[in-house]
């Protein structure tokens, strides 16, 4: 299996698990800190720094492993000389890196609201995807008492 063939597997792999994260453990106060801010590409290469870092607890664990991962990736494509197959997987990686940075999005603005991510929820629906059974469930959940924040379930069959 080449580089890229193993990287490919290892990605799919990874994008279909992401546990179900219940909060968040900032370095920065979300509160004192301000509104989050869109985070650009330069800023996704480094992991867990600047305003938005985690601290290195338990509960932050699964997601600076997976975050510490992709930049890691990142960092051996830098090496490999330009191609379309380089250039697909830095997207790929990127694209990853913005999408578990949303859910860094989601918790510091939950945690800036007067009730929490936690507080009280006005469900406006629920859409559940299905994935093979070994896969798990996700749920996706809008609520409008925090300004339409969406918030991800991801649950994972038990072994």
């Amino acid at each position: 299996m080449d580089f890229f063939s193993a990287l490919d597997t290892e990605l799919s792999i990874r994008l279909t698990w992401m546990p179900n994260i219940e909060s968040l453990d900032f370095v920065n106060d979300p509160v004192k800190s301000g509104p989050y801010q869109e985070q650009q590409a330069n800023e996704l290469k480094d992991p867990n720094t600047g305003l938005y870092a985690l601290r290195l607890v338990p509960k932050n664990k699964v997601y600076l492993e997976y975050e510490n991962r992709l930049c890691d990736i990142l960092d051996s494509l830098d090496s490999i000389d330009p191609s379309n197959a380089k250039e697909d997987m830095e997207d790929r990686v990127f694209r990853e890196l913005v999408r578990i940075n949303r859910l860094k999005e989601v918790e510091w603005s939950g945690q800036r609201s007067e009730r929490g991510v936690k507080g009280a929820m006005v469900n406006t629906g629920t859409f559940i995807l299905h994935f093979p059974p070994l896969l798990g469930l996700t749920i996706l959940q809008r609520s409008t008492s925090q300004g339409g924040t969406l918030r991800i379930k991801h649950f994972l069959p038990s072994m």
